[in-house]
């Protein structure tokens, strides 16, 4: 099971994706700073954390499949999904293959962390057929904080290839526009991102047919030991609006 934890049929279940590289462990910490009627359900991707020696997986086709298979369980309970940058791209294409099949799990609200409109995918590195080294450089370059971990052999050892399988997801998905969702997308954009530009966001409003809000918070939202009470109380605010089915 990517779910450590059944659902709760009383409460609106956000499922949350996790970054590229990372896992979706430090959503864990955010449980107790949100209201009691939002129940998080951190979703452990193949190849990483508590699943490390599972198989990764670099498709995102395989990845929406495997999600949706493992979903059966959300049946007659309320929904929502929580992604941060790359889980932001994920989580959308779980909501637009769920809506499109008209299958009986479908999500309330989509909330994007720090993530661009999936236009800006062509903007990651290519580390197709590089050696460690060259591959450590360009995702260097890339993003200047990987290099906390990837400048350790040891660690670069583990995180380079769920990296790599991450990156390689991202950039082979193939996103399609249409059609929109028809959910609530909620954005939110950290001031001290340094890859995700502000810019990067707005777009996500052609994404969907109902409501749209893009919003700033301080800092970097999934570096924060839990998130920050504007953000927290716009979460919390997703639960009221809607009725249990």
């Amino acid at each position: 099971m990517l779910f450590s934890k059944p659902p709760d049929p009383d409460k609106l279940n956000i499922l949350c994706f996790p970054y590229a590289g990372g896992n979706a462990d430090y959503y864990n910490r955010w449980s107790t700073q949100l209201d009691e009627s939002i129940c998080l359900h951190p979703v452990h991707l193949p190849g990483r954390g508590k699943y490390i020696q599972r198989p990764l997986i670099s498709s995102m086709e395989l990845l929406i499949t495997l999600l949706i298979d493992e979903l059966d369980t959300f049946r007659d309970c309320r929904v929502g999904f929580l992604g941060t940058s790359m889980g932001g791209w994920i989580a959308f294409q779980l909501a637009q293959q769920l809506n499109t099949s008209c299958h009986p799990v479908q999500p309330e609200c989509l909330i994007i962390c720090s993530a661009a409109h999936p236009d800006y995918r062509s903007h990651l590195p290519d580390l197709s057929g590089l050696d460690t080294q060259h591959a450590v450089n360009r995702l260097g370059t890339f993003n200047p904080a990987c290099l906390n971990v990837l400048s350790n052999p040891e660690l670069a050892e583990i995180y380079l290839p769920i990296l790599q399988a991450d990156l390689l997801l991202c950039r082979h998905w193939q996103f399609q526009a249409q059609p929109v969702l028809n959910c609530p997308l909620w954005a939110y954009h950290g001031t001290s991102d340094l890859i995700v530009q502000h810019d990067m966001m707005p777009a996500w409003a052609s994404l969907t047919s109902a409501s749209f809000k893009l919003d700033t918070v301080e800092g970097i939202i999934f570096l924060q030991k839990g998130p920050r009470t504007d953000f927290s109380n716009s979460c919390t605010s997703v639960s009221p609006h809607y009725s249990k089915r």
